[in-house]
């Protein structure tokens, strides 16, 4: 009896572990497809999945990879590994225990990746793999590249794809990484030397020096908003180009230029195809500490013919323009496109409290803007010569930063609207754009930033170097 008993004690262990590994099967995530393609904005590495799960990324050194083990994970039958592209050398799959499928990047040189995201779709999830910078085509002259020491990867935590989950926010809670790149704010040119005259002219002073990010330095941070996302496709080109895909790839390829740039740090209020509501997104920007909002847009217009780009800044007090009104109705309607409710300040308290909030934010987004549409107006034509004003809901929250809204082309008219799919116009209004930000902050550094280190060295150099007998700029010279 004994012996029977024990026999059927073993049945039931054994039909347990095999139901245990059915359940397991039955609920365990599948890896359906695997994608890498390259661009402006680097390598993309895109993972489908038919279900939520965990995952964990394992950056590895000599030879450079990037591993990514998924538990509870089974690949598709007949899956097919991508060829090689850009930063990727290879893919490689294998179970480093069983029940968990980790996937291999072999990676030409040591460039940290972007923080992953999620997309979500009706089919499941993509685990979106990004490494910025990396055999893209080179960018304008405005932004030429420098070599330097890459950043060494560090080994990052185990993540969960909620099913709920929201791309933005994870972005948010990591850092960006830095990559080497330009150091921007030396690009303006010298001033041309005055004309010959009688008496002396003081030796020209040598360029600013360049320095380094140092500890204690803080970056400054550039919250690049792509307009309109998800169920709000914005304005359509009469090739069918979506807004929201033009502004994305744009806002891509300015924080690969940003991340690129000594001093600065880009945060993309969205970096996949997802509706934000307008008076989250400058919110979101300063919740990480954003010192500059830049939402990116699409133009559109009835009239086919009407061609370059425009910015504008919020007003509470009328639109500068019909125009400029006009607009703000169009973009502020993004709201009821995405399913939320307009919540319009339309009485007197709730319009002055929103007056006193932004007026001490008016004039450093104008100037930000102004030196913005300086950028664009070298390297193309500008729809509108001078910074516009409206109402923009984007805008309203933006109190705690200066904030504007860039048009950056005519997604109407035929002509502009296949420059706004091709990725080198992306690259050059994003130099341009950036060219702007960059003399902003040259001429306006925040205290602890690598912008103000500059600017304080290059006045105790001009005060240092300045000719005998002179105290200073603006100070009385002695003859020569």
């Amino acid at each position: 009896m004994r012996l029977r008993g024990i026999h059927i004690e073993q049945i039931l262990l054994a039909a347990m572990l095999l139901a245990a590994l059915c359940w397991n099967l039955a609920n365990a995530s599948e890896i359906r497809q695997l994608r890498i393609e390259t661009g402006a904005t680097g390598t993309r590495a895109e993972l489908q999945l038919d279900k939520a799960g965990a995952y964990k990324l394992i950056p590895l050194s000599n030879p450079e990879r990037l591993a990514v083990d998924f538990p509870d994970s089974q690949l598709a039958r007949g899956l097919a590994m991508p060829a090689a592209a850009g930063m990727v050398k290879a893919v490689r799959t294998g179970q480093p225990v069983p029940g968990t499928v980790r996937v291999v990047f072999d990676l030409a040189g040591a460039v940290k990746a972007i923080p992953t995201t999620i997309e979500t779709a009706g089919t499941g999830y993509t685990l979106v793999l990004e490494w910025p910078g990396d055999r893209a085509p080179r960018m304008t002259a405005a932004v030429p590249s420098v070599p330097a020491k890459q950043e060494a990867a560090k080994p990052e935590s185990a993540s969960a794809l909620p099913p709920a989950s929201d791309p933005i926010a994870q972005i948010a809670s990591q850092p960006m990484p830095a990559v080497a790149g330009t150091d921007a704010s030396t690009r303006s040119p010298a001033p041309a030397p005055s004309p010959a005259s009688d008496t002396l002219q003081p030796a020209p002073l040598p360029p600013p020096p360049r320095l380094p990010m140092q500890s204690g330095m803080r970056p400054l941070v550039v919250a690049i908003d792509a307009g309109h996302g998800g169920q709000d496709p914005g304005a359509h080109g009469l090739n069918g180009t979506r807004e929201k895909d033009v502004t994305l790839a744009i806002a891509r390829e300015l924080a690969r230029q940003i991340n690129a740039t000594p001093g600065l740090k880009a945060y993309l209020t969205r970096d996949s195809d997802v509706f934000i509501p307008l008076n989250l997104r400058a919110r979101r920007a300063s919740a990480n500490k954003a010192d500059i909002f830049l939402s990116i847009h699409a133009d559109a217009a009835e009239n086919r013919g009407a061609r370059g780009s425009s910015v504008y800044v919020l007003s509470t007090r009328g639109a500068s323009s019909q125009r400029a009104r006009w607009l703000a109705d169009k973009e502020n309607a993004a709201d009821v496109i995405g399913g939320e409710r307009v919540r319009a300040a339309d009485n007197t308290l709730t319009s002055v409290l929103l007056d006193l909030t932004q007026s001490g934010n008016m004039k450093a987004s104008e100037d930000a803007a102004e030196h913005v549409l300086g950028g664009l107006k070298r390297v193309g034509n500008n729809h509108k010569p001078d910074v516009e004003r409206a109402n923009f809901a984007v805008l309203r929250t933006s109190d705690k930063m200066p904030a504007m809204l860039v048009e950056t082309a005519f997604i109407s008219n035929p002509d502009e609207e296949k420059r706004l799919t091709d990725p080198a116009f992306q690259r050059t209004l994003a130099s341009a754009i950036l060219d702007g930000v960059d003399r902003y902050f040259a001429r306006q550094p925040p205290p602890g930033t690598l912008y103000a280190a500059r600017a304080q060295a290059n006045q105790s150099a001009q005060v240092t170097q300045a000719p005998a007998g002179m105290t200073g700029i603006g100070g009385a010279g002695g003859s020569p």
